[in-house]
């Protein structure tokens, strides 16, 4: 989501949403701790609350495949960020992510390339012989 004029009345007009595991690079994130490791995380929650006005209430679906249910985990509203700086708003996201996917790692959309911007000098994991060694 662009945040502009047409945010806020997106936000307004259909509760709006925002996926937090977005990778914009390092010129728009911050390298904050997620799980064992860091990631470029967008500080876009802090300014989406103060743009719109909304409050970002995490969520988590968790999808049964033996009874074809969707459930969604739903947990208190982040309102301890509006005053916070882009540093803290980044990990605190990051925390919430934890929280949903500690417990249920398969749900989580692994696939994406979560970690692809590195702090400079460092190798993409994604990159990296070591861990996916040819057979």
């Amino acid at each position: 989501m662009v945040l502009n004029h047409s945010s806020s009345r997106y936000v307004r007009d259909t509760g709006g949403y925002y996926l937090p595991d977005q990778d914009h690079g390092p010129e728009h994130s911050e390298f904050v701790d997620f799980f064992a490791t860091y990631k470029a995380t967008l500080p876009a929650i802090g300014r989406l609350m103060k743009v719109c006005r909304a409050r970002v209430v995490p969520l988590f679906p968790i999808y049964d495949g033996k009874t074809h249910r969707l459930t969604i985990q739903v947990r208190p509203p982040m309102d301890d960020l509006l005053e916070a700086d882009d540093h803290t708003i980044a990990r605190r996201m990051n925390e919430e992510v934890e929280i949903f996917v500690g417990p249920r790692p398969e749900q989580y959309t692994w696939i994406l390339k979560l970690l692809k911007t590195r702090k400079p000098g460092e190798i993409q994991p994604y990159k990296r012989k070591d861990l996916y060694p040819i057979k």
